[in-house]
């Protein structure tokens, strides 16, 4: 047990005496994260209050959709020809051009049907926004004229009884469990790519495998000041992305707040980042251990990231998870930290999630163990 703990008061004395790899590894992610994430939010709010109201030209405006089409659309009077207007057009000048047929609202209560041209440019933004609002509106119409039936039409009744609390636990519920796993991912190969593959690098490895202590209390007092290092890194993170969210919502019009979870949901995240982070250091140490140089080892890590990038993907897509998932690492965190942002948290999920990922970060750690005791390995023979 010394041993173990002499390895770990090295490695915290290793990483919190440095001021640069403080600041880069348990800072700079969550500031990053923050600004990014705001500044993104700033950006889109903006950017929706400056949006101009597509001009439009109508020709034989129908006293039926005047209103509609006045009130969604910058209707301007027809001071050009069709050729020159559609010219307009296409040099994004206006944005549509809407020609009715004489008396058309006599037409629709005919037996012809009457044609509307509508004329715009799918390229330009505008001119495409102005497209959609017309055929909308010209669909709706037509379905007030052929009223079979109707839905959701009583005036004042509140037909979608999402609250704004389910709204943002289930934007949470897609959003975190990817950022949260990469994040993790990330700073767990800032810390032990260099504990490992760059002691070997630099040679000093050998002296620590050449005292007489148990090369498995070595893999182990690696792996725990490692994981502890890395949770830190993803606490500084994850308060990055949850203090950001609001800012980046906030065009929106979802409401989010941080009231909507209690105690034990945090507890449980917590604990899943927790085996997660154990899951991750486990198996970048084995890479990092079998790796010659960090270098070396940053090119072995790529199927890592790609396979916890597919777990979170899959994760997104699986709506109601079988028991068989929570027994694949990686995936069964993301599905259980969808779940308990979404508010859904079941226990023997949870339990199986935690049981898997402390299993599987034993046996790397001991697999770990087995490569320390390898001259060929970790002397690079």
């Amino acid at each position: 047990m010394n041993t173990i703990l002499a390895i770990i008061k090295k490695e915290f004395r290793r990483f919190f005496c440095d001021r640069r790899m403080i600041f880069t590894t348990l800072l700079m992610p969550g500031l990053l994260i923050y600004v990014v994430y705001t500044a993104m939010g700033a950006i889109t709010q903006s950017v929706a209050e400056q949006s101009p109201t597509p001009v439009v030209y109508v020709q034989n405006m129908p006293e039926s959709l005047a209103s509609a089409l006045e009130s969604a659309l910058d209707v301007r009077e027809q001071t050009v020809s069709d050729n020159e207007a559609k010219e307009r057009i296409a040099g994004g000048e206006i944005d549509a051009l809407i020609i009715f047929p004489e008396n058309f609202d006599d037409l629709t209560v005919g037996t012809d049907v009457p044609e509307v041209s509508i004329y715009y440019n799918s390229t330009e933004t505008s001119s495409a926004t102005a497209y959609s609002t017309v055929s909308a509106i010209l669909q709706s119409y037509e379905q007030s004229i052929a009223n079979v039936f109707n839905v959701n039409a009583q005036q004042g009744e509140i037909y979608d009884l999402a609250d704004s609390r389910s709204a943002s636990m289930y934007v949470l519920s897609t959003v975190v469990p990817m950022v949260l796993i990469m994040l993790m991912l990330s700073g767990c190969i800032a810390v032990v790519l260099e504990s490992i593959a760059g002691e070997k690098e630099r040679g000093t490895i050998a002296t620590l495998l050449v005292t007489p202590i148990k090369r498995s209390h070595l893999a182990i007092g690696k792996i725990l000041s490692l994981s502890v290092i890395a949770v830190l890194s993803g606490i500084s993170s994850f308060l990055g992305l949850i203090l950001s969210l609001p800012n980046l919502m906030s065009g929106t019009g979802v409401e989010f707040s941080l009231a909507a979870y209690g105690a034990l949901d945090y507890l449980g995240l917590f604990l899943v980042v927790i085996s997660t982070v154990l899951v991750f250091v486990s198996l970048l140490a084995i890479v990092s251990a079998y790796a010659k140089s960090t270098k070396e080892a940053n090119g072995l890590i790529a199927p890592v990231m790609i396979l916890a990038m597919v777990c979170t993907l899959c994760s997104m897509f699986i709506t109601s998870p079988s028991v068989g998932f929570f027994f694949i690492p990686v995936l069964n965190s993301s599905l259980c930290i969808a779940a308990l942002m979404a508010g859904t948290f079941v226990v023997v999920p949870f339990v199986i999630t935690m049981c898997v990922n402390i299993v599987c970060a034993a046996l790397l750690s001991v697999l770990l163990g087995v490569m320390f005791n390898s001259e060929k390995i970790m002397f690079n023979r």
